[in-house]
């Protein structure tokens, strides 16, 4: 068989098993040292790697051998043999008579064959580790085409060992990326019920305050009661904050059911006007309620909790961005036969398009001023998002038909079948 064969045979031998994932570097090198002493025909070989072991020393190791008894045998840095001269000079070495050259005493003495080969392996100007050939069968001789040949064939072993540690950093990185989502699960779920205790357990003292400020609001006479007053409205915004925080978190993990019943959809925004009645007299502000005709008297299916708490966190944050003595209207209309849109309109600075969907999302707080104002939308809105999504609707924002921004959901009629 020519040279040129062998050499092209054993090149696709060494790809193959380079690319192989399944193999150990110990089973790569092994059956790439078996393609090499096949095309070379030779009966002794030996892969040694470069290894530091300490701080200051380095040693060749052989990593694959066609004599199994000095896989692991080590030769320090300093030491005189011909594979250290190898890797010191990154160069090949040819020595025809090694029992006539004395700077090569320190070869392995297993050897036969009187001419041996070495070549450096080298990857990115480094040598990182060296390939020797030798007891050559018939002629005790290596031609300079066969030592071309071993050359070549050392490039092609930098491929192994580079896809042996790729496989190594990739399983290393999957298992530390395991361990840290392992950790992170275990964090979140800690956190998240540590969240939902303090947050239950507020709702009871806030309660307090606020039906102590009840009382005291039929007490408290003349100009005082502006202060009971002022209280009220920050409890009931309070209140309602932790609220949300609780039912926010309910509803991400699905433990909030829909309570539906047969609703009137003027009845629940009179239901949510009612209950905001301090705030926006205290902004100097009003509400305006748009209905189509004969309002009274339609009807659809939702959960009348959930969609008043929608309306008012809407109404609230109407109420945030409106000027002194300015409008807001909240109103319904059907959308289409089997779809209903409540909406409320206000006159303030308005939503800026970049931030209309991210103003949904949780803890959306909007420090971009705009018109001088700065948006904070806290978890109001992501709320509504989440509540609006469990009937099966839909939620966004748009600009008022004047001036301001004009929030609107739409839910389906009848109750959507999970």
């Amino acid at each position: 068989m020519s040279y040129d064969k062998r050499f092209c045979e054993a090149l696709v031998s060494i790809i193959e098993t380079s690319s192989n994932k399944r193999l150990t570097l110990e089973k790569k090198l092994d059956r790439i040292l078996l393609s090499i002493v096949d095309c070379l025909q030779v009966k002794s070989g030996s892969i040694m790697l470069l290894k530091k072991v300490s701080k200051k020393g380095k040693v060749l190791e052989v990593a694959a051998s066609t004599n199994a008894r000095i896989l692991g045998v080590r030769q320090a840095f300093d030491e005189a043999s011909p594979s250290v001269w190898v890797a010191k000079n990154k160069k090949p070495l040819y020595i025809h008579h090694a029992t006539d050259d004395v700077r090569h005493e320190n070869r392995f003495t297993h050897y036969s064959g009187d001419a041996f080969f070495i070549a450096p392996v080298i990857d990115s100007k480094k040598v990182i580790g060296v390939i020797s050939v030798t007891d050559k069968i018939g002629f005790d001789v290596f031609t300079r085409e066969e030592q071309e040949i071993l050359i070549n064939i050392a490039g092609q072993v930098i491929v192994a060992l580079e896809n042996n540690r790729m496989v190594k950093s990739i399983a290393r990185k999957s298992r530390d990326l395991k361990r840290k989502n392992a950790e992170l699960k275990k964090l979140e779920k800690l956190r998240t019920e540590l969240f939902n205790m303090l947050i239950h357990d507020l709702k009871g003292p806030i309660s307090e305050i606020v039906a102590n400020l009840d009382i005291l609001s039929y007490v408290v006479k003349g100009e005082e009661i502006e202060y009971v007053e002022t209280a009220q409205s920050g409890c009931n915004t309070l209140y309602h904050l932790v609220t949300n925080l609780l039912d926010v978190s309910r509803l991400e993990e699905g433990k909030m059911p829909i309570i539906y019943e047969a609703l009137n959809p003027a009845e629940i925004i009179h239901e949510a006007n009612a209950g905001l009645i301090m705030s926006v007299k205290s902004k100097g502000a009003n509400f305006v309620e748009d209905f189509p005709g004969q309002a009274e008297s339609m009807v659809f299916e939702g959960d009348r909790s959930l969609l008043t708490r929608v309306l008012q966190n809407l109404l609230t944050n109407a109420i945030s961005y409106t000027p002194q003595g300015e409008t807001i209207t909240v109103g319904f209309r059907p959308y289409d036969e089997k779809t209903l849109e409540f909406f409320v309109s206000d006159r303030g600075p308005g939503v800026p398009e970049p931030f209309r969907q991210e103003i949904f999302e949780k803890f959306s707080q909007l420090d971009k001023k705009f018109k001088g104002q700065v948006y904070t939308t806290g978890l109001g809105l992501n709320f509504c998002k989440l509540a609006v999504n469990a009937h099966g609707g839909s939620i966004a924002v748009e600009d008022a038909k004047e001036k301001g921004s004009r929030f609107y959901f739409r839910i389906p009629v009848c109750r959507v079948q999970k």
